[in-house]
């Protein structure tokens, strides 16, 4: 029979860093809330079952930032601290759902709070290729760089500071996308959604380039947020060296049968005539967007 494990028995607490990657469609968002699932959720629930924590909060859990409903992550960084480590290396991901699981965990200082922490932020977000124009996305996404009042695009909770930083942006092809990358020291809520939504207006002719220059510093109604589906989280820079961490084999079998699924919900939507090239999609985003600007 195993010990129980006292106040002088147990081992000196540890705080610990992890790497958590997550499909965003299946929660309804990353910050914990009653009666509805979501990633903290999940994430505390397993940490429980294992015994690392009783007590979250006690444990100091606490996440680089949220994300919203639909919105997935490659690289969130959650913290907590607890005397029992071990347990994340064998057993965390076998406790998690398949869309959830932890790709990398570190030991780190027991003040560490990957909130304040990270020294930037980094996300991507998804447009079909087709009806955009990919020179004139890549003219407009340079407007985002430096230090700017996000306000228009964005919810700004009462007393936050609306001006945000942004390092980098870029627009890319890839695999007969359109990939929209920023990295910014902080952002601001909704506000990676709303800048998808003016290159979308951009990429489509809506609107010019330079239009983003003006609209970001004239007053106005907070233009509306892209879906969240095709936004990911790609990276939170905390300057941390992750050891790696494998998903369970259950969960990389679920992931394969998640890939096999989309693959076929395509070729349905081919053989139904669904996936009609030759519509003109600029003149859906054109009706959907002009009556913003």
């Amino acid at each position: 029979m195993e010990a129980v494990a006292t106040e002088d028995t147990k081992p000196s607490p540890v705080r610990i860093a992890l790497c958590i990657s997550y499909f965003g469609q299946g929660f309804s968002g990353s910050q914990q809330q009653p009666d509805a699932r979501t990633v903290e959720g999940v994430l505390i629930d397993a940490c429980m079952r294992l015994g690392l924590f009783e007590d979250f909060r006690s444990a100091g859990f606490v996440s680089a930032g949220r994300t919203d409903a639909g919105v997935s992550a490659r690289r969130q960084v959650v913290a907590l601290t607890t005397s029992y480590p071990e347990r994340v290396v064998s057993s965390l991901n076998r406790m998690l759902p398949y869309d959830c699981w932890c790709s990398g965990w570190a030991e780190v200082p027991l003040n560490f709070n990957p909130r304040y922490s990270a020294a930037s932020r980094t996300y991507r977000y998804l447009f079909p290729g087709e009806g955009l124009d990919l020179h004139l996305m890549e003219e407009a996404v340079s407007w985002f760089i430096g230090f700017h009042d996000f306000r228009r695009i964005a919810r700004v909770e009462e007393g936050r500071n609306p001006v945000r930083h942004i390092l980098s942006a870029r627009i890319f092809s890839e695999d007969g996308l359109i990939v929209f990358e920023v990295s910014g020291e902080s952002f601001l809520w909704n506000m990676v959604r709303g800048m998808a939504t003016l290159l979308l207006a951009a990429g489509a002719g809506v609107i010019s380039p330079d239009r983003i220059g003006t609209l970001l510093t004239e007053a106005g109604p907070r233009i509306p947020a892209a879906p969240p589906d095709s936004l990911i989280l790609w990276d939170v820079d905390c300057n941390i060296l992750f050891n790696p961490l494998e998903r369970s084999d259950k969960g990389d079998q679920k992931l394969r049968n998640e890939a096999d699924r989309l693959r076929i919900g395509e070729k349905l939507v081919e053989w139904l005539g669904g996936d009609r090239r030759d519509l003109f999609r600029n003149k859906e985003i054109h009706d959907k967007l002009r009556h913003l600007f």
